[in-house]
């Protein structure tokens, strides 16, 4: 198994610490006249003595000429509104305010309400291109609006204009060649994570109580976790009398895939076998999956209405109501969030990570993790009238400067600066407004993991201690990964798209409705090798085909 590599854990730790150094040497001299930006610009950079090449009035960040401009600039972004908004829009969050201050350029957002593939297929097929387009698929979408004449290539610009990004390309390889295109063009700005101990996403997670209550131990293998689940649907272990429990609940049937169907050898979507590109429902091995899970569910240890119920809304109810007993989760927002939500009201309440579970040959692997470059960022429309502009200004996203602005916000109103860390205030970590911590922080910034930034790990840390969790378990699933069995995040030609995407269209659904039958006992399970014969029939034998391709191509060979 290839274990995670190690990337420079505290790197943004120690370039912050000496920024600050700096800040202080330089601001001891004097001012320059923009001393006061320096001292609330939200990222500590220091104001240079000199006058750089942006003019008289501008200071160094990371060789970011700032302002980026003399005289204020608009330049019009698209993003949908979604789990990272509140409000109106986004220049209602501190951070935004504050980097325009900075950079002198005023977004104007254009905010839709439909975050759907549809909405935006018709905003780029539309010819009205804003100067700047977010979008959480570029990984696979940039290379063919790319193509198209859609996106501008940014490489040359990057070189030229862009050296916070540019630093990172060359001290990060990896990520050159994870957003760059068959055709050898970048074509956005992705979200980033430089650390590897938090590449993980979401895992397992268990009722810690539940289990010491029925004096179980915690499960490590697929028989382990039946025998669980068994438990606590039939031996009361919320107490009250009722057998109301809900062992194992969910809201999609991808999160249930995630944590089983690897340690059969497999997975739910597409994967990689010594060097082999494969889809998992067409693999035989999936029918043990699939019979696996029609045992859960025909025992009622698998929620019945996992088809139903499929809002986070839903789940947190269950959870709240002390009927769940497991699920697969972010640290966060599942984790964190429903152990803050039951202080006060359960006295035992108590939840805990979980290993992946072993399977009957003993095949243990974690497959919920991102690789650095996240398939969601920022791109730079061809008929924008302002490269230079909006590259400089995505180029300032990945700066000291702004990736302290995204993830903390502007110091003074959200965080502090002890000890050269910066800290949240009081009244993010832990709100007296009805607010979670995590809605209270989206009113200053946008978040490091929802943007084209640097995630800072000191950011998830900080939620999730305010939360309740001493311990990062995100930490315990690094040996486990594997990425030599995980599927890049490969791009296509045009010709490999036209082939690949229609295909899929009915693959995707085919395969759900037909796993969800085998799951439910609607389809016998001994007939899963029809299931294989229909997505040979439809095809999945030329996706794979022109998904090697690619696949190969990203790996040079």
């Amino acid at each position: 198994m290839k274990i995670a590599q190690r990337f420079p854990v505290k790197m943004l730790s120690l370039v912050l610490l000496l920024a600050l150094v700096l800040s202080a040497c330089s601001n001891s001299g004097g001012n320059n006249g923009n001393g006061d930006a320096a001292q609330s610009n939200g990222g500590n950079a220091s104001a240079t003595d000199n006058a750089s090449e942006g003019g008289a009035d501008t200071r160094d960040v990371g060789g970011l000429a700032v302002p980026i401009v003399q005289d204020p600039l608009t330049l019009t972004l698209w993003s949908p509104s979604g789990g990272n908004f509140r409000g109106t829009n986004f220049n209602e969050k501190l951070s935004f305010q504050q980097m325009e201050a900075n950079t002198s350029i005023h977004i104007d957002f254009q905010h839709s309400t439909d975050a759907s593939a549809e909405a935006f297929s018709l905003l780029m097929a539309s010819g009205q291109l804003p100067d700047i387009i977010y979008s959480d698929a570029w990984g696979t979408e940039s290379s063919k609006y790319g193509s198209q004449g859609a996106l501008l290539p940014l490489e040359e610009l990057i070189e030229q204009y862009a050296p916070n990004f540019n630093k990172i390309l060359n001290d990060y390889p990896d990520v050159r060649g994870q957003i760059t295109s068959p055709e050898g063009h970048i074509y956005y700005l992705p979200n980033l994570v430089l650390d590897a101990e938090n590449l993980t996403q979401m895992f397992p997670q268990i009722r810690q109580d539940w289990l010491e209550q029925l004096g179980l131990e915690m499960p490590t293998s697929t028989d382990e976790w039946y025998e669980v689940l068994k438990a606590f649907r039939e031996q009361d272990p919320n107490g009250n009398g009722e057998q109301d429990e809900i062992p194992l609940v969910t809201v999609s049937l991808e999160n249930i895939m995630m944590l089983f169907a690897p340690a059969f050898g497999v997975e739910y979507g597409f994967f990689v076998e010594d060097g082999q590109v494969k889809y998992g429902p067409a693999d035989e091995r999936f029918e043990d999956v699939v019979t696996y899970l029609n045992k859960l569910y025909s025992e009622q240890l698998l929620d019945p209405n996992y088809l139903v119920d499929t809002t986070f809304q839903t789940l947190t109810e269950k959870v709240t109501t002390d009927v769940a007993g497991a699920w697969f989760g972010w640290s966060g927002s599942y984790m964190g969030n429903f152990t803050t939500l039951m202080e006060g009201k359960h006295d035992t309440f108590a939840l805990a990570p979980v290993l992946p579970p072993a399977g009957p040959d003993g095949t243990q692997r974690h497959v919920s993790f991102r690789w650095q470059a996240g398939p969601h960022g920022l791109a730079v429309s061809s008929r924008t009238e302002h490269p230079e502009e909006v590259i400089q200004w995505l180029d300032y996203q990945y700066s000291e400067e702004g990736i302290l602005l995204n993830n903390f916000g502007v110091e003074g109103e959200s965080y502090d600066v002890v000890d050269g860390n910066p800290i949240y205030k009081e009244a993010v970590t832990n709100p007296t407004n009805g607010l979670t911590n995590t809605q209270e922080l989206l009113n200053h910034t946008i978040g490091g993991g929802s943007w084209a930034t640097v995630a800072d790990p000191r950011y998830a840390e900080q939620i999730r201690i305010a939360n309740g969790q001493t311990d990062n378990p995100l930490e315990l699933y690094s040996d486990y990964i594997d990425f030599d069995a995980k599927l890049p995040p490969v791009q296509f030609s045009a010709e490999e798209s036209a082939a690949v995407v229609p295909l899929m269209a009915d693959i995707q659904t085919y395969a759900a409705e037909a796993v969800n039958a085998a799951i439910m006992g609607r389809d016998p399970v001994g007939n899963y090798d029809q299931v294989i014969e229909q997505l040979n029939k439809m095809g999945i034998e030329e996706v794979l085909r022109n998904y090697q391709t690619a696949y190969d191509r990203f790996k040079g060979n």
